[in-house]
């Protein structure tokens, strides 16, 4: 079959909705999930088609006049930015073709929402919308007049009904896809008598990607298995951006009992860096499988309960060690880190015996002991610090994942 050079022009368009304060694609609200699964597929669809192809992707965003206007004109950005990670992380070939809009406050679309609406006071909150300057300077600071008559307007009642009813019309993202095809000649054939079986146009849900949480500033950490064995131990970790990270952790018990027969203290540090393995884009910081470098040292004091005299063990070590290991998240605060070491240790001491009621100890001999092996088992409890404002961020994705675990 022949082809000419002319093309059909097409495009189409589906809208993306957001609850107040959300900037993440929530598949379980409205109608999203259909919508976001035409796109996908048509896309798809377009892209498989030699005779097709996307001329560009209109991303045209919006948030609603309630809530901080300088807050609300960052939800329009990243509403935008976020619809485009779940198109283009499924058809990274779309990377060039978006061409986004962020309008920021739909001042123009609450003045239509508001005149469809039974909101009591109309006529006044349209002539706020209309004539009431978005945003003026005073006293060299900035301040938005519209948004703050609206607000305060017969004691917020309007403002209110119009938050509950009719400004959730606003946030928004709208996908538009402008794509091209080429027209065929037309060919001279044959009747064909047999007709063909129906084609059934279905749609697939696409899974949208569902992004991972906000980088932690830093973890504290307690490796339990310690815990367990009455040595207490404390431990931070820092991310370097998604693929790194180091950390310390300190080691501490000091016990002595049985009338000074018994001493179980040690005093150990060991520093480490990690390397987080695996698309790191799609997995959350600090989470998944990992390798590492260790390396340690510190002081030791023990004496086993034997016979009388009691002997003891005074010393130092130095350990370096390879570590892997898996980690992942409970919740957005809490995540448990498995991981085990292996490696050189190298330790040097001195065996005394404890005479006059273990008053005093009473030198042995000094001697050093050398180690290839394993070195380290961990079994950490981990809870992560983050940044004050990526609090509402967590939220939207913590809601996410529960809603696409309750669906899919």
């Amino acid at each position: 079959m022949a082809f000419s050079q002319e093309r059909e022009i097409g495009h189409f368009g589906r809208q993306i909705y957001f609850k107040k304060m959300y900037t993440l694609l929530d598949t379980a609200y409205k109608d999203n999930a259909k919508n976001i699964a035409f796109i996908m597929n048509e896309v798809g669809r377009i892209l498989k088609d030699p005779q097709m192809g996307i001329n560009k992707i209109s991303i045209v965003s919006s948030a609603s006049p309630d809530g901080f206007h300088i807050r609300n004109e960052k939800y329009s950005d990243e509403r935008a930015a976020n619809i485009i990670k779940v198109i283009e992380g499924r058809y990274p070939e779309t990377k060039d073709l978006y061409e986004v809009k962020s309008l920021g406050i739909d001042w123009e679309g609450a003045i239509r929402v508001v005149e469809e609406s039974d909101v009591v006071y109309k006529d006044e909150v349209l002539k706020i919308l209309k004539e009431t300057p978005i945003e003026e300077e005073r006293n060299g600071r900035m301040v938005y007049p519209r948004h703050d008559q609206l607000f305060k307007l017969r004691g917020g009642v309007p403002y209110k009904w119009l938050t509950e009813n009719s400004f959730k019309e606003l946030r928004k993202t709208v996908v538009e896809v402008y794509y091209w095809k080429e027209i065929p000649e037309e060919p001279i054939v044959e009747k064909d008598t047999v007709k063909p079986a129906p084609v059934k146009d279905t749609v697939k849900f696409v899974a949208p990607v569902i992004e991972p949480m906000p980088q932690p500033c830093f973890a504290i950490k307690t490796n339990v298995l310690y815990d367990f064995a009455a040595t207490p131990n404390f431990g931070i970790e820092i991310p370097i951006k998604k693929k790194w990270s180091i950390g310390a952790n300190y080691t501490f018990p000091w016990w002595i009992w049985a009338d000074n027969a018994r001493a179980y203290q040690i005093l150990y540090w060991d520093v480490y860096a990690r390397r987080w393995l695996g698309n790191r884009e799609k997995k959350d910081v600090l989470s998944g499988w990992f390798v590492g470098l260790i390396g340690g040292g510190g002081y030791y004091d023990i004496e086993p309960h034997r016979a009388v005299p009691h002997r003891g063990y005074q010393g130092w070590g130095l350990t370096a060690s390879l570590e892997g290991g898996y980690a992942f998240y409970l919740s957005d605060r809490w995540s448990l880190e498995f991981s085990i070491a292996a490696g050189y240790m190298h330790t040097d001491y001195a065996k005394y015996k404890a005479v006059m009621g273990d008053e005093h100890l009473v030198w042995q001999h000094d001697d050093h002991r050398d180690w290839w092996g394993p070195t380290k088992a961990n079994a950490s409890l981990v809870y992560l610090i983050y940044h004050k404002g990526d609090k509402a961020k967590r939220r939207q994705i913590r809601e996410q994942r529960r809603h696409e675990n309750e669906n899919y």
